[in-house]
């Protein structure tokens, strides 16, 4: 039988029964507003995959290990560390080769705005360019995006089909809109109408009321832009914690001129931050507070950088005039951040003006934190294990162990000495399946 979510009881799935044997009888589709489960529209289980040979990095910061032996089976890892291959299953021969877990992209915005404007495309325009770009993201190794800000209601249904089996691409989460006060950042994009990627509310019960939409709709969590108040914000983790979401925020710029949403967003308890615009004159509290609480920073340094250099879509020179945001400034701030022991985890702040270019693009990141003074070990953390954590999904991706979904990369050369080869991969497997081979 098919089990109904109670909070979906509205959408119309019904259709999906007994319509022949694509759809299994006995599936459980009560993911439907968490998106925590595999596709129930199937087409036969695919043959299991044996890995064999190659040096392992299994995304923990363990010491690398050769020749694993990684068997998957129904879009698991059922077994690692087999000396033998089992009969009758499909060999991927690594040898020579690095594994490592499917990436991720934790600031994503796959249904954004193109130079031409916002109304020059409908929504389907725009949900057939962003499974294009979801296609693009698994390319180049990204197995898992979390949309963290989305057109109307086009993010809910990309996720929701596919979940459903009928879209490819890399493993999508939303947020929807981003939720913001008026005036509040995603609204000045059009601020003489109703805004595209955001929703306004005032008040700690209209912000409420907002997070019971977005859980309505499908949201898998909360994207917050400041302005916003002490009360507010913790309204909204209040409410996200009680359907069991979580809430991201967005810190400084335009809208956030006293510098003091790093603060509210430390005293709120959210479950990460975004971006590295200037802090207030506390920060270095601010950062042992966030550290304190487990807190995961998305840095978006390579966008930054982009910014500072006027080479990205929205120009550095009013935050930098009014605001402090300097190259100088950024990087204090990101070592600030590394004292204080936060985590990170990767998001590029990506758009459809990047998807061409999105290889380069997540490259820029990953070569921002190794420039911060991070690691190559710590970046393959942050874009891996980490970045699942900071999203709430480490129980099921982010790392190659057993009961995990099957996300795993191949590349030619030792990520450890060149991060390049990250974004290069040789084959990509996403839950159990070959979907890229170069």
């Amino acid at each position: 039988m098919i089990v109904i979510n109670r909070y979906l009881t509205g959408l119309i799935i019904c259709a999906l029964c007994n319509t022949g044997s694509v759809y299994a009888e006995d599936t459980d589709i009560t993911f439907l507003y968490t998106g925590d489960l595999h596709h129930f529209v199937t087409e036969g289980k695919d043959m299991p995959v044996f890995v064999k040979g190659g040096t392992l990095i299994d995304g923990t910061g363990s010491t690398p290990r050769a020749n694993p032996g990684i068997l998957i089976q129904d879009g698991e890892f059922k077994e690692i560390g087999s000396s033998t291959m089992p009969q009758g299953i499909k060999l991927v021969d690594a040898s020579g080769k690095w594994v490592l877990p499917g990436l991720i992209d934790v600031h994503a915005h796959i249904t954004y705005f193109v130079p031409t404007g916002w109304h020059v495309e409908d929504d389907v325009m725009n949900a057939i360019r962003a499974e294009r770009f979801m296609e693009l993201y698994q390319k180049i190794g990204v197995t898992t995006i979390a949309d963290v800000g989305s057109r109307y209601k086009v993010g809910y249904s990309l996720k929701r089909v596919q979940r459903m089996g009928l879209l490819g691409g890399s493993r999508l989460y939303v947020s929807g809109p981003v939720l913001t006060a008026p005036a509040g950042h995603a609204t000045e994009f059009i601020p003489l109408e109703e805004p595209v990627y955001a929703v306004v509310a005032t008040g700690p019960w209209q912000f409420r009321q907002r997070v019971r939409e977005a859980v309505k709709f499908g949201a898998d969590f909360i994207k917050v832009t400041p302005p916003y108040t002490l009360e507010e914000l913790s309204a909204v983790v209040t409410e996200a914690d009680y359907w069991k979401i979580f809430v991201t925020s967005h810190i400084g710029g335009v809208p956030d001129l006293r510098l003091i949403s790093s603060r509210i967003s430390a005293d709120a308890g959210v479950q990460s931050v975004q971006h590295l615009y200037p802090y207030g004159e506390d920060r270095k509290k601010v950062l042992r507070d966030m550290a304190k609480k487990n807190i995961y920073v998305v840095p978006t340094i390579g966008y930054h950088l982009r910014e500072l250099q006027g080479k990205a879509h929205v120009k550095g020179n009013w935050t930098e005039i009014h605001l402090g945001h300097t190259y100088d400034n950024v990087m204090s701030l990101f070592k600030d951040m590394q004292k204080a022991g936060v985590k990170f985890a990767v998001g590029t702040d990506s758009n459809p003006m990047d998807m061409l270019k999105i290889d380069q693009i997540y490259l820029e990141e990953l070569k921002g934190l190794a420039t911060g003074g991070l690691s190559h070990m710590q970046i393959i953390q942050a874009a891996t294990l980490h970045a699942a954590e900071s999203i709430r999904r480490d129980e099921e991706t982010g790392s190659i162990a057993v009961g995990k979904w099957a996300d795993l990369i191949i590349v030619d050369d030792d990520p450890l000495e060149n991060l390049e080869t990250l974004v290069n991969p040789q084959l990509v497997i996403q839950e159990g399946k070959i979907v890229y081979r170069q």
